[in-house]
């Protein structure tokens, strides 16, 4: 299983939003992140990068 962490801009510890993040969703502008623990955080914004080596998520946050 891989799972990752999804940071908010960029990869930095303050910036963690989620840790073991089994699914990423995209969905009318919202980030669903689902954890290994079927935990759910919404973000509106886009998925910026997915580094499928190291593990890590960063997502861009919108305002609307």
């Amino acid at each position: 299983m891989c799972l990752s962490s999804v940071y908010k801009e960029q990869e930095k510890p303050e910036n963690l939003i989620l840790a073991n993040v089994q699914r990423i969703d995209i969905r009318d502008g919202q980030v669903f992140l689902t954890d290994l623990m079927e935990r759910q955080v919404v973000i509106e914004g886009e998925l910026v990068s997915v580094d499928l080596v190291e593990n890590v998520a960063i997502v861009r946050e919108t305002v609307r």
